[in-house]
């Protein structure tokens, strides 16, 4: 038997490898190497002079094994065995094989969090509870002191509010608020230390007269579940009136605490500023007077209304049966009153007015009278309250931009390339959309296509750094409610994220396949893995997700000096957020350094929350040759000139516009796996796993660029989802007739690739490249295009972004007249996300599953019954494949 002639490979822990078995491992481990495509190793056999058998072993070209193994034996069969088992040795020993010996399957059939987003009702959501920042304002000051801080609140052209806290603040940039007609700015000012202990009693009431008589609808009171506090309060600040000479005004504010249960007197008190309510019913109306003598009525006058007793005549019988122990002079005129609208309470955002009604002369004003004797004063007249319904939205934006300062500073001491912007210095902080304001400058500079290295040696301290504004989007979740929120802020750094560390890895594992390559990148970029690293920094607890509510059962926000019973306190003081939504504010804060400075303080700022993106060898590119060229390099540069010449390769530099000042970088681009007669570069596989992240970056800055008031974040994750179809690429690459240099030596592919060209609806003989190209963009998204093509295309990319020295400039000067079409079209395409479609049209998945190969296959059904099945390398392709044929069937 020839298996007992050959010493069988044995590992540490007792497993044995004969010749047969070895040939079978190294034709499974080829299969694993193929991720879908089919690839063998080669076998070539010599004869000697001794009549001795020489076989050659040559694994595909993404193998880590570079070297060819050589093996001599009398019987042929043990030559190719002893080869084999040589590889086996090799394999395992670098950690391409298990304990057992079999070949380690990339964990192509574990869905990665970026797959999984239609199906996020099938996965165990996991959620956080976090602090809810803005009820946490010098929460931890146990014991109050006598020493407090005096602040004026100056809003726009009114400075009377001020408030007073345990501590000195940080200083806090002006900022915005909205009313109903008109934007106010909001300055802070720290006027001075106060000795709080004189006062406290009297800032205690005031406090307790504002946020339960004039807010009273806060939960607040005797009987509500707010409780006043201030010692074990979580916010703790005291709102007081100002004078001019930056002092509290304690006479002021008295004088409207006195307002209390105050009755009118007599008639000349009333007053078109005043704010009055009647004794009844039990829940506050407020109305003002209205002077106007021709609509007085005597209190003797005739009752207008429903009768509810026989004895009712007049205004007066009707409110003397109505409020108890009262008496109402018969010779008096009654207050003429109209009911008044209280200001909004909600100052966050810019909320649209609602359209007028056409004709203002048809709405009839409703007048209600009084006699003055069940008249009390508001709580405060109509100047205080347009006033002090301000505070609530003042607090909490001054209690949200302490933290974001906080974390500002934070940042720069952590990153170290920037001195932080003085808050005098800063532009008002509007909480509205930045990208809009960035993306609308023309000439934009914002994200510049420079090329993009590692030089950290050179001095990088500058001016450029996120702002308050960027650092609340980036924080903000759509859930808010606010004028804006992180998704667009995520995209882009998510895509960042991506290209960073693609190119970190591209560096730091020179000999680790792409597939290893994509492993340990998706491992870095997870959801999972980003929540980690923002909880380790101690930012999860920046993270903003509820919508504040100031009132009602529904109400969520804790005034200033309450408390609440903790059984019932989660909703005021807490937040419930996923994972996911941590990782989106990590991408999301990225995208904000990646705007506001440069790509060098961007990775930096990577580095320091953990990610991996700056490789320790990063002074060059590592080598595109194969590891077993032992040649002198002159010699090998003039044997990559000969191979360069041989294949015509320079007809590729005329169509693409670009000389390669190293040819071997655009020889490995069109090298596939299964080319075994290249020995001199590798295959193109590691080059389109950085091409992937680069194009995927190039298009997205693209579209935030030039388009960016057109889409919304959907929008643009349809497009980028959709340029992951490889029938897009492959469809590019075709049009330039590039398919014709693919090097490769495998059936199965040129089989596919003819049967692809063979489509006439989308290759016309006729047609030049240009008409190709401006094709109906639903045409390129053919599921039966070979992977290889649209992987040759992004590889493409990556070899151009070597050569250029990491230019971004140079590589969109070539590809973007080949996506340009594409990308304009898909701006106004109204399905470009045929799973979205899909769905909508009453379809629905019947079936998914892995086969073997790491193949995955949908099945999908329209509503009428018709079945389509879908492939790809992974669930979300095979998904997309499978509502793309459905969509078409209409």
């Amino acid at each position: 038997d020839d298996h007992n002639t050959l010493r069988p490979y044995g590992t540490e822990n007792g497993v044995k490898i004969d010749g047969i078995r070895s040939i079978q491992i190294i034709n499974q481990y080829c299969a694993v190497l193929g991720n879908s495509e089919i690839l063998s190793p080669r076998f070539c056999f010599y004869t000697n002079e001794n009549n001795r058998f020489k076989c050659i072993l040559s694994m595909p070209t993404n193998c880590p094994i570079r070297e060819d193994i050589i093996c001599e034996n009398s019987n042929k069969r043990l030559a190719k065995q002893e080869c084999c088992l040589k590889m086996v040795e090799m394999l395992h020993k670098k950690g391409e094989l298990d304990q057992r010996c079999l070949p380690i399957r990339p964990a192509q059939c574990l869905t990665t969090d970026d797959d999984d987003d239609d199906d996020e009702e099938t996965e165990k959501i996991s959620f956080e509870i976090i602090e809810k920042q803005s009820s946490y304002f010098f929460h931890d000051y146990n014991s109050l002191s006598t020493c407090w801080h005096l602040y004026r609140i100056n809003i726009s052209n009114n400075n009377d509010l001020g408030f007073i806290v345990p501590n000195e603040l940080i200083k806090l940039p002006k900022f915005n608020l909205y009313g109903r007609n008109d934007v106010l700015t909001v300055k802070i000012t720290y006027l001075k230390p106060i000795d709080l202990k004189p006062y406290k009693n009297q800032l205690e009431f005031f406090c307790r007269y504002i946020f339960e008589e004039v807010f009273d609808d806060m939960n607040t009171g005797l009987e509500s579940i707010l409780k006043f506090d201030i010692e074990h309060s979580t916010f703790k600040l005291f709102p007081c009136l100002l004078n001019k000479s930056d002092d509290i005004d304690y006479q002021r504010m008295m004088t409207i605490c006195d307002r209390k249960n105050k009755f009118i007197q007599n008639l000349s008190e009333l007053n078109d500023n005043e704010l009055y309510y009647p004794s009844y019913p039990s829940k506050k109306q407020l109305y003002t007077n209205i002077p106007d003598v021709s609509l007085l009525k005597r209190v003797t006058d005739k009752w207008e209304y429903k009768k509810r007793l026989e004895t009712i005549e007049s205004y007066a019988d009707y409110y003397e049966h109505k409020v108890p122990n009262i008496h109402i002079q018969r010779d008096l005129s009654m207050a003429t009153m109209k009911s008044f609208r209280k200001p909004r309470i909600n100052y966050l955002k810019d909320s649209p007015l609602k359209k007028e009604k056409e004709s203002n002369s048809l709405i009839i004003t409703q007048y209600s009278y009084y006699p003055i004797e069940v008249l009390h004063y508001g709580p405060l007249n109509q100047t205080d309250f347009e006033l002090f319904f301000k505070l609530p939205s003042i607090l909490v934006r001054i209690s949200q931009l302490y933290y974001i300062e906080q974390l500002r500073k934070l940042l720069a001491d952590k990153i170290r390339s920037y001195s932080l912007f003085d808050n005098e210095h800063m532009s008002i902080v509007t909480f509205d959309d930045c990208l809009t304001n960035i993306f609308s400058s023309i000439p934009s500079n914002v994200l510049s296509l420079v090329s993009f290295n590692y030089n950290f040696s050179l001095k990088n301290i500058n001016e450029l750094q996120p702002s308050s504004n960027l650092i609340f989007q980036s924080i903000t979740r759509r859930s808010a409610n606010e004028n804006t929120d992180m998704e667009n802020l995520e995209i882009l750094g998510d895509c960042f994220l991506k290209l960073a560390i693609s190119m970190s890895f591209y560096h730091q594992y020179p000999f680790d396949n792409a597939g290893k390559l994509t492993l340990k990148k998706d491992k870095q970029v997870s959801n999972e893995n980003l929540y980690q690293l923002a909880k380790k920094q101690e930012l999860i607890n920046y993270l903003y997700v509820d919508k504040l509510i100031y009132e009602g059962k529904e109400a969520n926000w804790i005034p200033p000096g309450y408390k609440i019973d903790e059984e019932i306190s989660q909703k005021y003081t807490k937040q419930k957020a996923k994972r996911k939504a941590f990782a989106d504010m990590i991408e999301a804060l990225i995208g904000a350094f990646l705007i506001s400075t440069n790509y060098i303080t961007t990775m930096k700022f990577m580095k320091w929350l953990g990610l991996d993106v700056i490789p320790i060898n990063s002074e060059k590119p590592p080598s595109i040759l194969r590891a077993d060229l032992s040649d002198t390099i002159d010699n090998v540069n003039s044997k990559i000139q000969e191979f360069f010449s041989n294949f015509a390769f320079d007809d590729i530099e005329k169509k693409i516009n670009y000389v390669f000042k190293n040819k071997a970088y655009l020889i490995a681009a069109f090298t596939h796996p299964s080319y075994y007669n290249n020995r001199l570069t590798q295959c193109y596989e590691r080059l389109e796993y950085l091409g992937d992240a680069i194009l995927d970056f190039l298009v997205i800055r693209c579209i935030f660029v030039e388009y960016y008031k057109q889409v919304t974040p959907s929008r643009v994750t349809d497009i980028r989802q959709d340029l992951s179809n490889n029938g897009r690429l492959a469809y590019i690459l075709v049009s330039c007739d590039l398919h014709k240099k693919i090097l490769h030596q495998s059936p199965y592919l040129f089989t596919r690739i003819t049967s692809y060209l063979e489509n006439q609806t989308l290759f016309s003989q006729e047609q030049s490249m240009k008409d190709k190209l401006n094709k109906d963009i639903d045409q390129w998204a053919d599921s039966t295009a070979p992977k290889a093509l649209a992987d040759v295309f992004e590889a493409l990319i990556g070899a151009i972004f070597l050569d250029s020295g990491y230019c971004l400039e140079t590589v969109w000067k070539i590809i973007e007249p080949l996506l340009r079409q594409y990308i304009d079209r898909s701006i106004q395409h109204r399905n470009l996300n045929p799973v979205r479609s899909f769905f909508e049209q009453g379809g629905k998945i019947i079936k998914e599953s892995c086969d073997e190969k790491g193949e995955f296959t949908c099945m999908v059904e329209l509503s009428n019954g018709t079945k389509f099945d879908g492939y790809g390398k992974n669930k979300k392709l095979a998904k997309y494949d499978a509502c793309q044929k459905a969509i078409n069937y209409y």
